[in-house]
């Protein structure tokens, strides 16, 4: 079954975008294994504890992603960065996610072109409360994972 991984900060959105993308409510202390995305039949959607929390198992996760989403939520992303390199190291396909993008004025789009300039990576501007970019960031998990069939 094919991996895809959610990492970010504490508080940035994880289980939110999880959510969001298996079109569930949210609710609270919910136990996952495999949920389906539209366009493919099973995929397990791993939500992995804060990168900042030392002794985390998102260290363990990263290793067995196909496609690791990592969130960003404000212009302090060294610790992402990082954790972007230990991703593709670990062979991952990897997406940024600006995460809560209708907290920023311009729904993320500076944040996402400042990240997007030092990664290289493609960027995706997402709010899983209005559900803006949701649609977008399913495709391009699709798209990323139909390719490495």
């Amino acid at each position: 079954m094919k991996q895809v991984g959610i990492f970010g900060k504490r508080k940035s959105g994880k289980s939110a975008l999880m959510y969001a993308l298996t079109k569930q409510k949210i609710i609270q202390d919910a136990a996952f294994s495999a949920m389906e995305i539209s366009g493919i039949t099973r995929v397990m959607l791993v939500d992995t504890v804060g990168v900042d929390v030392e002794g985390s198992t998102a260290e363990e996760s990263a290793q067995s992603v196909e496609v690791a989403l990592m969130l960003i939520t404000d212009d302090s992303f060294e610790l992402e960065l990082a954790w972007i390199s230990k991703l593709r190291k670990a062979g991952s396909s990897i997406i940024v996610v600006i995460s809560q993008a209708d907290k920023f004025p311009d729904g993320g789009q500076a944040l996402a072109a400042a990240v997007r300039e030092v990664s290289g990576l493609k960027t995706f501007c997402v709010s899983s409360q209005t559900g803006a970019g949701v649609i977008e960031l399913d495709e391009e998990i699709n798209r990323l994972l139909g390719s490495r069939d």
